[in-house]
C-alpha cells in the first residue's frame, strides 16, 4: 500500500477489492501486488479526489474497459529496471473473466444496487416513492357521478324525459 497512502480511498477500495477476491472466484488470480497497482493507475489518473464509492466505480470502469485483456497496455512494476509487465501470470481466460465480472458489477452499480457488488443488505430507501407525485383517486364518490351523469341528458333532464316515444327507458351500469 506504499504508492496508495497519498491517494485519498485507494486504501478503503484495496480492502474492498481483497474482499471481492476472497468471494468471487474469477478475482483470486489478482494478488494484492497487481490490485494495488491497478488502483494506484486508475485513481492517479484523476485530477480531483474521489468519494470511495466514485474510487470504485472508476476501478470498475477501468476493469471493464479491458485494460486486463492481452490488447491491454499492460501494468508496467515500477520496482523493476526493465519493462516487466505484473499482469502476464494471468492467463487469456482468466483476464477475460475479470473483465466480465467488473462489467457486471458495474452494472449493478449503474442500475443503484452496489449492495450485490458488497454483499450486503439493502439499504431502505430515503426517497419518497413516486406514487406521492400524484393526487388519490376519490373512488366514494366516482360511481355516483357516472350514476348522475347517465342518469341525466344534455339539458339536465333525465333519459325518461327526453325519449321521445313516451317509452320508460331505464340507464342501469353495464357489468362487464
Amino acid at each position: 500500500m506504499a504508492r496508495c497512502i497519498y491517494l485519498q480511498s485507494c486504501q478503503v477500495t484495496l480492502r474492498i477489492l481483497r474482499d471481492i477476491r476472497a468471494r468471487i472466484e474469477s478475482w483470486r488470480p489478482l494478488n494484492d501486488w497487481m490490485c494495488e497497482l491497478l488502483v494506484e493507475k486508475v485513481l492517479s489518473s484523476c485530477l480531483a479526489p474521489l468519494s470511495v464509492g466514485d474510487a470504485l466505480r472508476r476501478f470498475f470502469e477501468a476493469v471493464a474497459s479491458g485494460v486486463l485483456l492481452k490488447t491491454g497496455p499492460g501494468l508496467p512494476d515500477p520496482c523493476e529496471k526493465e519493462s516487466v509487465d505484473v499482469l502476464a501470470p494471468l492467463t487469456g481466460q482468466e483476464r477475460e473473466a475479470i473483465t466480465a465480472s467488473a462489467q457486471h458489477a458495474l452494472r449493478l452499480i449503474a442500475f443503484n444496487q452496489i449492495y450485490k457488488v458488497l454483499c450486503l443488505e439493502r439499504l431502505p430507501d430515503v426517497r419518497p416513492p413516486l406514487t406521492d407525485r400524484k393526487r388519490p383517486m376519490d373512488t366514494s364518490n366516482a360511481s355516483d357521478e357516472v350514476k348522475k351523469d347517465k342518469k341525466e341528458g344534455e339539458n339536465g333532464h333525465s333519459a325518461e324525459e327526453e325519449n321521445s316515444s313516451g317509452v320508460a327507458v331505464k340507464m342501469e351500469k353495464m357489468e362487464v
